[in-house]
Order: C-alpha cells, then structure tokens, then sequence
C-alpha cells in the first residue's frame, strides 16, 4: 500500500506526501527487523536456558559421585588403617580375624569416579553459556576434575599382592557378600558379611600377609593417594556450589 501510494506520489511529484511515505516505508522496514531480531534473540535465549538447565543437572550428578567417591575412599582409609595395625602387630588374631579379612579386602578397592562431561561439552560447542561469569564458575569446575581418575583409579601394587593371599573361595564369598553394585555406577563396600568369612581358613590367610614384608609399603602408599583424595576433592565441591550459583543467577535473566 505505502508504495502504491509512493508510486502514485512520484508521478503527481507530491514531493511532501513522497517524503512521509518514504520515511514511514523506512520505519517500518527498521520496526519489522528489529522485532525479527528480538524474536530471534528470545529464541535464542530460550535455547541457552535450556541447555544451561541441563548442565546444571550433570554437574549435579558429578558431585553426587564426588560425594561418593569421598565415602568410598573414607572406608578404604578406615580399612587400610585397621590392617596396617595387624601388619605391625605379633600376627596373632584372636577376635574379628573375618573382619579384618573384610578390610583387607576393602582396602584393596578402586573405584574411578565416572565424571560425564557430555552436557559441558555440548555448551562449549555452541557458545553457552553466554555470560563470562557463569562460564568461569563452570569452566573451574570442569578444570577441576579433568584427569582426576589418575589419582585412585590405577591399581595400585598392594591390590594385587594382597588378593593373592585370598584363596579363591574367601575371594568368591568377599565379592558375593561384602561389596555390591547399585547398577547405577555406584560401588557399594559391604560389612554385614562376616559369617560367610567366618566358614573360611582366615588364620592360614592372615598368616601369609603378615609374613610378606611387601604388604605395608605398598598399603602406605595406597592409603596416601586416599588421603590426598580426600583432602583435595571436596574443593571440587565448593566449586559446584559456584557452579549451580551462577547458573541459577544467570537462568533467571530474562
């Protein structure tokens, strides 16, 4: 309509009703690619916020593996410890020797905290998140834990060295009994088990690990590497919280 009327304009030489039809044609064409634009960018926002709700949720799975992971690594300390006593004792055990057979066991354990990184990665492939704040909180994060399996997920030397005191059927009766899978990627570390252990030769078992002088350095070590884990993950929390503060500031940003 604006330019039929133009047209008609410019043969009449209107030149007044020419320059109002044009700055109107102008405006409207301004008006109609900025309200594309702030559609467009609705969209897109729309997006980013969808995709940083689903960060939030694998990060929130990462650190309940953390949480995990600590708990884990607490009972293998806890179990290290009580057979580094016996390996520094007489060797005589006159009570709780099938507990102790557990905590051999137990401090064997590794268990590699599965990190996903899927959602993470996503983001970074399409730019979110937008706002360099939150993008630092998680990047830390992320930073973080990169490679932290290093730590305690190679079996270390004590691992192998101790179960080969275990006879097949104290092994069979330990995995049976005394550790569970949640079928979630979770390991689970069991000690309501010691009847089954009890059935078992403990005393010939206990004997041949408190005769090997190999056990204790490699036991020392083991814990060590537990311990730093423990000491150094739960930094890998506080930078969660950061994580799932600034992505809840930046969700509610229009």
């Amino acid at each position: 309509m604006i330019l039929r009327r133009l047209a008609q304009n410019l043969r009449e030489q209107n030149w007044t009703a020419i320059t109002i039809e044009f700055v109107l044609l102008v405006v409207g064409v301004f008006l109609g690619i900025q309200v594309a634009n702030w559609n467009e960018a609705r969209v897109d926002r729309d997006r980013e916020k969808a995709f940083l709700g689903q960060l939030r949720g694998e990060i929130a799975e990462n650190a309940r593996s953390i949480r995990h992971q600590l708990d884990y690594q607490q009972q293998v300390v806890d179990s290290g410890r009580r057979v580094l006593a016996f390996l520094a004792s007489d060797g005589r055990c006159s009570e709780g020797c099938a507990g102790l057979i557990i905590d051999v066991f137990h401090a064997s354990q590794i268990w590699g905290t599965p990190f996903v990184r899927v959602r993470y990665e996503e983001n970074q492939r399409l730019g979110f998140p937008t706002d360099p704040a939150t993008r630092a909180a998680i990047d830390a994060f992320y930073a973080f834990i990169d490679g932290w399996d290093v730590v305690t997920a190679s079996p270390p030397a004590y691992r192998e060295r101790v179960r080969g005191h275990l006879t097949p059927d104290a092994s069979d009766a330990l995995w049976r009994e005394c550790w569970r899978s949640t079928g979630a990627g979770f390991e689970i570390l069991v000690r309501d088990c010691e009847k089954k252990i009890q059935s078992l030769d403990v005393q010939a078992m206990l004997a041949a690990m408190h005769a090997d002088p190999e056990l204790v350095k490699g036991l020392n070590f083991w814990l060590g590497q537990n311990l730093f884990s423990l000491s150094a993950m739960p930094e890998a929390l506080q930078h969660a919280e950061a994580a799932f503060s600034a992505i809840d500031a930046d969700l509610e940003r229009p």
